[in-house]
């Protein structure tokens, strides 16, 4: 894994909720490893002739050239905006682990597919933070476990 196979992938939701929505599905789906929902900012933009401002909830989304395709039918499928803004732009370094960690979560396994539970009933747990499990301690399919839902 290069560093050039990761991507670094921008959009913008008009609201948390649409970002945490957004966010969720990529993550359910192996479309991205780790979506960073920034704090709430001002764009300034010319839509349809017209210069628009708003506020705007920037994501942050890591994920491969691989996985990109599913990442952007997902944020189409589930961003409010006629025209999303989806940018990717590619990772020319980094720590080599973290690296091998976005392409191994971006990766749909074997026969794993979408879960076969009601969204309503699980979550997907991931580890707390971004790192795989320790070397002879668990696999890819370990990242997938299921967990009751918890209310937010």
């Amino acid at each position: 894994m290069n560093g050039t196979d990761v991507l670094l992938v921008l959009t913008n939701l008009p609201d948390r909720d649409s970002a945490q929505r957004v966010a969720q599905a990529l993550i359910e789906n192996r479309a991205a490893a780790c979506v960073n929902i920034l704090a709430e900012c001002a764009s300034v933009y010319r839509w349809q002739g017209q210069v628009e401002t708003a506020s705007e909830m920037p994501l942050l989304i890591k994920t491969t050239r691989a996985a990109y395709p599913r990442l952007e039918e997902t944020i189409r499928a589930h961003h409010p905006y006629e025209l999303p803004e989806i940018i990717a732009v590619p990772v020319g370094a980094g720590l080599t682990g973290y690296l091998q960690w976005v392409a191994q979560e971006t990766q749909v396994p074997d026969g794993h597919g979408k879960c076969a539970a009601p969204d309503d009933e699980i979550r997907h747990a991931r580890f707390p933070h971004p790192s795989p499990p320790p070397e002879g301690e668990g696999d890819k399919d370990s990242l997938c476990e299921h967990v009751k839902n918890e209310s937010n």
